[in-house]
């Protein structure tokens, strides 16, 4: 066992420095040649993975991350490295085969369950340690508060608009997760607001008072630090009623978290590279301001060892103290030690059988029947034989940077065919911004069908998908139209006018469909019926 002390005590300035960036780096097979090297200088304290560069599958991320810990006999300390990714579920999970997909925190807070919550955690944690992660960057803790006021929703990353569910859910959600020996990383701390101003591209400013900070925004990650919560990643937004530097570079904001908040685990910043602060800042001027704001953990895609040898360069002009240096490696070694990292599972302790009925359940019981004007559920006391089913889903694709869902397979006709519940089914996919050629088409596709499902991703900003629809319903009144608001709820109210039914799903996985089209075939059974205040 490492002695935390000790090793302090042993440790170069710059090999302090090493432990507290998380590199990026391409590859799924093993480090790159220059993170080993810098490994074999003991500069390397830890790694993010990203599904695109390094996730395959759950059994190539196990392989990827036994070898990454077998260097750490090659560092002067034998020190393990913390491995890490983002595995929210739903819209954002990394790693997507060969485990469970979950339906994302939009669902869950629907169902308001704690007990499912925690499931999920568990799970998601359980699977997380057999494949050799050491933080995960979830659950989103952030309140989606100002939907109320008419702000659209970009995506499902959050649990609710009310600060209360959002608090109870995410701290089942970071138990169950800790339980399986994964630590949590709550975010963004103080709290994203829904904008589609996204820091990936530009500066946030927000101007809320410190009261509405406290009844809202703080509120979940003050019951997060109450029951156990051992990370949290800063937001890059300004808050100008704590300060007028973004969240993450700002020492008021750490220092309020760190004081009166009482959190005593790590915090790390969001990626570095984005745009609100390198257009602002600069990569070095932000790398410095980030340590001296009270960051123990910094991402900054691309970084690599220049970033050691310039923060070792601003210790010696005076520029950082070597004190907060040696503060934050203090709690990075100690995290290591608590959660025994560097120890991967060499055989699963989950169930992706068990996994997937939770994750059905979890979206079976999110299901929100909008509006209801026809008794038309379940479909198959109404459709004939001989009738064509028409699908028009709106392309399931990536929105927003944070975003995984391009690599789910979405077919509603695959699901109907697959159980039976239809033979004659014409499925299109819809782009978000058709032309009127692509506009034609798909009015056809309605035309010819009936019954007819129709699927948004956010319509509420694409409004020719709205528009297709009104054509479909204006020319064919009677036709008998199911329409289903995947990504955005406030979709809904936009739908209402043209259908004949409106669910709500709140994100789009595979299980997610299978859930609706069972609810819509089988039973026509909804938990939530008429929701009219999403």
């Amino acid at each position: 066992m490492i002695d935390v002390k000790l090793l302090m005590e042993k440790m170069t300035l710059k090999e302090k420095i090493g432990q507290m960036f998380l590199m990026d780096f391409v590859g799924k097979e093993d480090l790159t040649k220059d993170l080993i090297e810098l490994n074999d200088k003991s500069l390397l304290g830890g790694v993010i993975f990203f599904s695109g560069s390094n996730v395959e599958d759950i059994e190539q991320l196990h392989r990827l991350t036994s070898k990454i810990q077998s260097y750490v006999v090659r560092n002067k300390f034998n020190i393990p490295f913390f491995i890490t990714l983002d595995q929210e579920g739903g819209q954002l999970s990394a790693l997507y085969k060969g485990n469970t997909i979950f339906p994302g925190n939009m669902a869950l807070g629907f169902t308001n369950d704690i007990d499912m919550a925690y499931k999920i955690g568990n799970h998601i944690g359980k699977e997380l340690k057999y494949a050799g992660i050491s933080i995960n960057f979830a659950p989103v803790l952030d309140v989606s508060y100002d939907s109320k006021k008419g702000i659209p929703i970009v995506d499902n990353r959050m649990f609710s608009s009310d600060p209360e569910v959002v608090a109870r859910m995410g701290s089942a959600m970071i138990k169950g997760l800790q339980d399986a020996g994964i630590i949590a990383c709550g975010k963004h701390f103080p709290g994203q607001r829904l904008t589609e101003r996204d820091t990936h591209h530009a500066l946030d400013i927000i101007d809320y008072s410190l009261r509405r900070l406290k009844r809202v925004e703080f509120y979940p990650f003050k019951k997060a630090i109450e029951s156990g919560l051992e990370a949290i990643m800063i937001h890059h937004a300004v808050y100008k009623v704590l300060d007028d530097k973004p969240a993450s570079l700002s020492p008021v904001v750490l220092n309020y978290l760190r004081k009166k908040m009482k959190f005593s685990g790590i915090t790390i910043t969001d990626d570095l590279i984005m745009k609100a602060i390198e257009d602002n800042y600069g990569q070095e001027k932000a790398v410095e301001m980030a340590i001296n704001a009270g960051n123990d953990l910094i991402i900054i895609s691309g970084g690599k060892d220049w970033v050691i040898d310039f923060v070792y360069d601003s210790v010696r002009k005076g520029k950082i103290k070597e004190d907060r240096i040696n503060e934050s490696v203090n709690r990075i070694l100690n995290m290591k030690v608590k959660y025994s990292i560097g120890k991967i599972e060499c055989r699963k302790k989950f169930s992706i059988r068990i996994g997937n009925k939770i994750s059905y359940e979890v979206s079976k019981k999110a299901l929100i029947l909008y509006s209801k004007k026809r008794d038309i559920f379940p479909l198959k006391k109404i459709l004939n034989k001989k009738d064509k089913l028409g699908v028009i889903l709106a392309n399931p694709a990536r929105l927003v940077m944070s975003d995984t869902v391009n690599f789910y397979d979405i077919s509603l006709k695959d699901v109907i065919l697959r159980k039976k519940y239809h033979k004659k089914v014409k499925e299109a996919i819809m782009p978000w911004n058709p032309t009127d050629e692509e506009m034609l088409s798909l009015f056809d596709i309605g035309f010819v069908s009936n019954p007819l499902i129709f699927l948004t991703v956010n319509g509420y900003r694409f409004r020719r998908e709205i528009e297709i629809l009104k054509n479909i319903r204006n020319d064919m009144p009677e036709k008998i139209i199911i329409s289903v608001a995947l990504r955005s709820p406030m979709d809904a109210k936009l739908l209402e006018p043209y259908s004949d039914a409106v669910i709500i799903t709140g994100g789009i996985t595979p299980l997610q469909i299978e859930a609706l089209i069972d609810t819509i075939f089988r039973d026509g059974k909804f938990v939530k019926r008429e929701v009219k205040n999403i």
